[in-house]
């Protein structure tokens, strides 16, 4: 008897435990949904892990010094970051790591290294780096799922996920190795998109819509902490603000979300040493503040005036913020604008940094580009922000707003097409969903029991139907071969950004130099090359440089431009001066006809060289001719290797001669 009322007491249990267990139970229909995310999830990693056929290898040239933090928060702590004064760049005052770079990216590589460690995995700090982005790009893609699914329901998230896993824009920045702050950045305006708009929905109870403003503020500070263009979420925020108190959608839990997610992501931001206390005297962290007091405002006297003066105040108020904020900005009490933040708002700024506009990622977009990047996503997007107008609430009028914001920064600055990537795959999705509604709900409509035949509504048969979707699928298959195409090729390092092919295989000129000076070289050799070589040098070869990628100091980089298109005789003491002991050239003169040039090295980037330099480029070139005054530039003699050998001595050519190191002699 005993024996019985244990077994049954032992039922009970099981029972009771798996009552509770009860929530995880999936239906069909949300099973189905999970596997086609996980399916899309996995569809992004492939996309971005075929480089990997050539090599592992990190592209561009930003993700190598993004390496070389998280190497060293690895190796000293997260603490020696704070106070690292790196001597291997910007010789020969260095570089402040903390206040001129973002912990973010390094911070969580570290963070994922260690963990994996601990869990056992024995993994390098390399590995888990060239492989940060693909998890990135996986969970923003699962971010997107929720973003889209809270916008137009479950079939428009699954849609968001899969435009942003094929995106080309999005991909080139998440692809394997290409390690750097757009990583986080995408991430982190997902998750702050997503958790903002559920702490403004009016059927949540306020105890959670105050937990998702604080979520919000969470990722908004971790945005902050890895990425300078943070400053776009800010003001998509206040854009937001500004448009729903206008047209009427305003309500007071959107003043208590707001305050709470600025708070939060300020709070943080402020231990961020690039950021500091100064960052909140900044001109758009200003109009925050003045926007929520402009709200405050707003609450006290709602209520106590008609509705028609209520927006005719409002109105006027919204006018003496902005023209406080620049009123302000013009005395000096707050930090306007400037660099490439101003030039994005307008790009005719521009033409006044030739340092700015030599970077091929801030040029201009053109809708040739938009379409190469987005095909029939952008098309769908626009279906999407008209059906967002039709049927106008808080989350399609955020996604409005972010997809029109975008397109104009997107088109400013080439650049910013990987921002453009969320609110095109999320419109893009809910526009598809629209334009299917009427075809699927063909497929659900009651049989007449008298015809045995569905009925048609709205003029759209079944047959219609099935052919409109396929049609849509196919039409999305020139998108998913771009953006296959684009994720095939090698990096930039594993082709020595030379991509073509020689021999059978990707040049290896960049890897070749990079080990000979790490190998050969002083340890206390100053090389200088152009600056965008500067992060390969210093992390692959160990060796200070005169420039890195972070153009942080214009006039340096102009004495390099100075140096390279000055005769030898005026180079000799601007090089002795920075006591530079070798100089590095890139040249990409076809192998197999030295007299044909590739647009990837020095060859053509000595127009840069000479803007920023201080020099007319019109002197060096003359009918499509080189003039006999580019002939006798140091730059030029050195890729020709006829360089006064008493001062400038070859000490290594790469295999097909596309890199040259020379010691310097004086």
């Amino acid at each position: 008897m005993a024996a019985v009322r244990s077994k049954q007491g032992i039922s009970d249990t099981l029972s009771s435990a798996l009552g509770r267990l009860s929530f995880l139970r999936m239906g069909r229909r949300t099973t189905l949904e999970a596997s086609a995310l996980g399916l899309v999830v996995v569809l992004a990693v492939l996309f971005r892990v075929l480089p990997l056929r050539w090599g592992r290898y990190f592209t561009a040239y930003d993700p190598l010094f993004q390496l070389r933090v998280t190497e060293y928060v690895v190796k000293n702590g997260y603490a020696a970051w704070f106070s690292w004064h790196d001597t291997l760049s910007w010789y020969p005052m260095g570089r402040d790591i903390p206040h001129s770079s973002f912990p973010g990216l390094p911070f969580s590589a570290a963070f994922v290294y260690q963990a994996l460690r601990a869990l056992g995995v024995n993994v390098s700090v390399y590995n888990v780096c060239l492989y940060f982005p693909l998890l990135m790009a996986a969970l923003t893609c699962i971010a997107a799922y929720f973003l889209g699914k809270d916008l137009g329901g479950r079939a428009t998230g699954l849609f968001t996920a899969f435009f942003m896993a094929i995106s080309p824009a999005f991909i080139s920045r998440t692809s394997l190795g290409f390690f750097d702050t757009e990583n986080i950045g995408i991430f982190g305006m997902v998750t702050t998109s997503l958790f903002f708009l559920r702490s403004v929905e009016q059927e949540k109870p306020l105890e959670r819509r105050v937990i998702y403003a604080v979520a919000a503020g969470l990722a908004l500070a971790y945005l902050y902490a890895s990425w300078g263009a943070a400053r776009y979420v800010t003001g998509l925020l206040m854009l937001f603000m500004i448009v729903s108190l206008l047209i009427g959608l305003y309500d007071r839990r959107y003043l208590i979300s707001y305050c709470l997610t600025m708070s939060v992501g300020y709070l943080f931001a402020l231990f961020v040493p690039k950021l500091g206390s100064g960052f909140l005297l900044s001109i758009e962290n200003i109009a925050v503040l003045g926007l929520a007091l402009l709200l405050f405002l707003h609450e006290n006297i709602r209520g106590k005036v008609q509705a028609g003066r209520l927006l005719l105040i409002t109105g006027v108020l919204l006018v003496v913020l902005v023209g406080g904020v620049f009123t302000l900005e013009t005395f000096g009490v707050i930090r306007p604008l400037s660099g490439k933040f101003l030039s994005v708002l307008d790009p005719s700024k521009r033409s006044m940094s030739p340092l700015l506009e030599s970077v091929a990622e801030h040029k201009r977009a053109v809708w040739a580009g938009f379409f190469r990047d987005f095909g029939l996503t952008l098309s769908l997007a626009l279906f999407g922000a008209y059906f967002a107008l039709r049927k106008m609430e808080p989350r399609r009028l955020f996604g409005l707003l972010f997809f029109l914001s975008a397109i104009y920064f997107a088109g400013s600055m080439i650049r910013l097409s990987l921002i453009l990537s969320i609110p095109v795959s999320l419109m893009g999705a809910y526009g598809l969903k629209e334009l299917l509604t009427p075809f699927v709900s063909v497929t659900s409509r009651k049989v007449d029991r008298r015809t045995r035949r569905r009925r048609p509504v709205f003029g759209v048969s079944k047959e219609m139907g099935v052919i409109f979707t396929v049609f849509i699928l196919v039409a999305t298959l020139p998108t998913v071969w771009s953006a296959a195409s684009e994720a095939y090729k090698p990096t930039s390092l594993a082709s020595s950004a030379v991509p073509v092919m020689l021999g059978g295989r990707y040049p290896q000129d960049w890897l070749q130099a990079l080990a000979w000076m790490r190998d050969n070289l002083p340890d206390d050799a100053v090389v200088v090359s152009w600056w965008d070589y500067g992060y390969w040098i210093e992390t692959m070869a160990n060796k200070t440089t005169l420039a890195d990628g972070a153009t942080r100091n214009q006039h340096q980089i102009a004495q390099i431009g100075r140096v390279m298109m000055s005769n030898q005789s005026e180079a000799l003491p601007i090089l002795e001066k920075y006591n530079a002991t070798h100089i590095v050239v890139f040249n990409t003169f076809n192998p197999n006809k030295p007299s044909q040039e590739w647009p990837f090295g020095d060859n053509v980037k000595w127009w840069w060289m000479a803007r920023i330099g201080g020099f007319n480029e019109t002197e060096y070139i003359s009918e499509r001719q080189y003039t006999e005054k580019f002939m006798q530039t140091t730059l030029y003699k050195l890729m020709h290797r006829q360089a006064d050998p008493a001062h400038f001595r070859l000490v290594f050519a790469s295999e097909y001669g596309f890199v040259l190191v020379y010691k310097i002699e004086y």
